[in-house]
């Protein structure tokens, strides 16, 4: 039997049966490819997108380190002045221990001038003697109130000792009241520093000094009447500065 063309028709099917594999598997190879190559591009998307992320991260990392660190020096500066603070609290404490100590040895250190400024104007000379008592009466009170602080009493005592001070250091003529022979009369007055104090009638016809030793008035001969009345002048600017001639106070009682 010849068995020819059925070799060849099953090489034929063969050939058609490679064919069709072969089809299929580049066919199938073809889609693997593809689907890899959408998931490395799916891949590489989720890698881009994990990079940003990290990125982001990264950057708001590095973000919040600074406001740690801002937030560190404000600490800081905060803590630094919570402690100055509490120094100058201490300080501020011992300050008034201190000040109520101050306070406690004040007291009586303001009451002994109050009491010397009283006695000095009474011992004095008898000038300006309605202002200076009222002067002294103030100071008085002002001691005894309890709404004045410390400060604003030793404050009024210096005011009061500066002025009697400087009483030392003036001439001054003014008017006033005098009592002469049992009666009271307006004169004027010229004050010498704290040296001499005379008076002078309004008429110019009698001029006298206070007598320290006696603690009265004296009569001055006339020749000083012209004296005093140009000190007067003198002192109350109606006349230039000049030598004068006047009687001074002596130990004795008598000018």
């Amino acid at each position: 039997m010849d068995i020819r063309p059925r070799r060849g028709l099953a090489s034929l099917l063969i050939a058609v049966g490679i064919g069709t594999v072969s089809a299929q598997t580049v066919e199938q190879a073809l889609d693997e490819q593809q689907d890899m190559q959408q998931t490395l591009s799916e891949s590489q998307a989720r890698v881009d997108e994990l990079d940003n992320q990290t990125l982001d991260l990264l950057a708001e990392y590095r973000s919040e380190l600074r406001r740690l660190e801002d937030l560190n020096g404000y600490n800081r500066n905060l803590q630094e002045m919570l402690d100055s603070q509490a120094a100058e609290q201490l300080r501020i404490e011992q300050d008034l221990t201190e000040l109520e100590a101050i306070r406690r040895d004040l007291v009586p250190l303001l009451l002994e001038m109050q009491r010397v400024i009283s006695e000095f104007v009474r011992l004095d000379l008898p000038f300006l003697p309605d202002e200076r008592a009222a002067r002294v009466a103030a100071l008085d009170d002002l001691l005894k109130r309890a709404d004045v602080d410390m400060a604003e009493k030793y404050r009024r005592l210096i005011e009061a000792y500066i002025i009697e001070a400087e009483y030392g250091q003036t001439l001054e003529a003014y008017e006033g009241l005098i009592e002469l022979d049992g009666q009271q009369l307006t004169v004027d007055f010229l004050r010498l520093g704290r040296t001499a104090l005379y008076y002078l009638t309004l008429d110019r016809q009698q001029v006298g000094i206070w007598d320290f030793e006696n603690e009265r008035w004296h009569r001055l001969p006339d020749e000083f009447t012209e004296s005093v009345t140009q000190a007067i002048r003198m002192a109350r600017q109606q006349a230039p500065p000049d030598l004068v001639r006047l009687p001074l106070p002596t130990p004795g009682g008598q000018p």
